[in-house]
């Protein structure tokens, strides 16, 4: 049997689910959700009038059933008594179609909400679409933009490299113009030397003969005198015959021994053959070399305790060029700028004309390798051989200038030179030895190519270099600026890991073509 109170219940529940539905709908997130909420609301509606239709026809029943026993007076009651529940039913029924009304109208707002988001729905694809294709624009624009960036950044790095280049190019010129004019300048210095030279001994060779011719006239003159004088008091210069003594007079001893502390340099006439600068590819010009003549000479030391210096032997050399003076900080500091190379600590001295040092045996090499490629000449370190023979100069005294240390004549520890035992002091300080050769005593010991040997015993005698050795060990020849008198001698001997850098070592090269 129908029940008015479920069929209520049901309906009330629908109702709610309805207004549920309807809040969802108003707080939907997009145009789809929206259109799910509407769709169920519908759904929600038939069901609603499958009710409506169902207490509908509940009615109409209960209608006739009323007519029929409408005679009766027990059906009366009954009657009655279903009046008054069908009062209680219509009345529900109102209400059911109000909210079935209401329920309506939030339908029909669903429906037009529905349709303006459907509408909100289109224009947002096409807003899409056009987005989207503008987007596209953008891209390709933003694209356009990239690759133009990208040409502006890649010019202006080609700018900034021709800039460099340039810039490098001035710094290569200005140092080439430099580096010439100082050689120029050097070259003109020593031409001046040697035409003041010339005028010394020229003026000396005229001086003497002028001196000469005044001393035998004056001799003339005191022979006439003492002619003419005696004629007119000849008791002036007559000496009474008792007075003339009668002892011979004894010749005077000539002592010819010479302590060896008190001899001289032997003169030396040894010079170089010529004086020149070689000009480098990449700008500026080489060191300054000093061309030797071939000669003979007596390597190491007669007389002495230290062992390595012995035995005394003669050694013939071919002709070679070295230079003239130490390598300084500028030529090697043009030879790492070049090859992009450190340049070595100047230990706070100043660089320019100082000798390099804090370099080893490797850097010393590779300058030389660098000048070869650069000149298109054979250079190298100098052998021990080549580095004796260039300091002695023909001399066999402790020191080319002889045997005493004397004063300022080197830069030592005890020389009494203004840098001893402080600092290095700039090539050419000092006076050059008969080769012209500069700072073969102290200021730095110099890197030589030669592998070290404890002695020179089977020694060869002719050949600018004596092949073999302990290469573990590079020879270094002369002094520095804080040797002592013991060790200041050209033929001393030092030895070094090839590895070694210190601030009393330095090197000079050698051209051997």
């Amino acid at each position: 049997m129908f029940s008015i109170d479920k069929a209520k219940a049901e309906s009330q529940q629908l109702i709610k689910e309805y207004n549920k539905l309807q809040a969802e709908a108003k707080k939907a997130n997009s145009p789809e959700e929206a259109t799910q909420k509407a769709a169920e609301a519908e759904e929600l509606i038939s069901k609603i009038s499958q009710i409506q239709v169902a207490i509908t026809q509940f009615t109409t029943e209960k209608r006739a059933t009323a007519a029929k026993v409408a005679s009766n007076q027990q059906q009366n009651t009954d009657l009655q008594q279903d009046s008054k529940e069908s009062t209680s039913f219509e009345e529900r029924m109102y209400h059911l179609e109000e909210a079935q009304n209401k329920t309506r109208t939030q339908i029909e707002q669903l429906t037009h909400t529905k349709e303006e988001l459907g509408r909100l729905l289109e224009r947002e694809k096409k807003i899409n679409a056009e987005f989207q294709g503008k987007g596209a624009t953008d891209e390709k624009l933003q694209e356009n933009l990239t690759r133009l960036i990208k040409k502006k950044e890649s010019e202006q790095q080609y700018l900034i490299q021709e800039l460099e280049e340039v810039r490098q190019q001035s710094l290569k010129e200005n140092e080439r113009f430099r580096m010439q004019r100082d050689a120029a300048r050097s070259i003109i210095e020593r031409q001046k030397e040697i035409e003041k030279e010339k005028i010394m001994a020229s003026f000396n060779s005229r001086g003497v003969k002028k001196l000469l011719i005044s001393l035998s006239i004056a001799a003339i003159l005191i022979a006439i005198i003492l002619w003419y004088l005696p004629k007119f008091n000849p008791d002036i210069f007559l000496t009474p015959p008792s007075a003339i003594s009668q002892t011979p007079v004894p010749k005077p001893q000539i002592d010819n021994v010479v302590k060896p502390e008190q001899k001289v340099a032997p003169k030396q006439k040894k010079r170089a053959l010529a004086i020149y600068s070689d000009g480098l590819k990449q700008g500026g010009q080489g060191p300054i070399m000093l061309k030797l003549p071939s000669g003979i000479f007596k390597m190491g030391a007669k007389n002495t305790t230290r062992y390595d210096e012995r035995p005394q032997h003669k050694v013939i050399l071919d002709s070679f060029s070295i230079s003239q003076y130490e390598i300084t900080f500028e030529e090697y500091d043009l030879f790492a700028w070049k090859t992009e190379r450190s340049f070595p600590n100047d230990n706070g001295w100043g660089r320019e004309k100082r000798p390099v040092i804090n370099v080893d045996w490797y850097d010393a090499y590779a300058y030389t390798k660098w000048l070869t490629s650069q000149t298109g000449h054979q250079y190298r370190l100098p052998s021990e051989r080549e580095w004796e023979y260039a300091a002695k100069a023909g001399s066999e005294t402790f020191y080319w200038w002889g045997y005493e240390l004397g004063k300022n004549k080197a830069n030592c520890g005890v020389c009494g030179s203004a840098w001893d035992g402080k600092k290095t002091a700039p090539v050419g300080s000092f006076k050059s030895n008969a080769f012209e050769l500069y700072d073969t005593i102290g200021n730095v010991m110099e890197w030589t190519i030669s592998c070290y040997r404890t002695s020179y015993l089977d020694a060869p005698t002719v050949g600018n270099i004596w092949p073999g050795g302990d290469c573990s060990r590079r020879v270094a020849r002369s002094s520095s600026y804080q040797t002592y008198i013991n060790s200041l001698h050209v033929t001393k001997r030092n030895n070094f890991n090839p590895k070694t850098r210190i601030k009393t070592l330095g090197f000079r090269v050698v051209r051997v073509d």
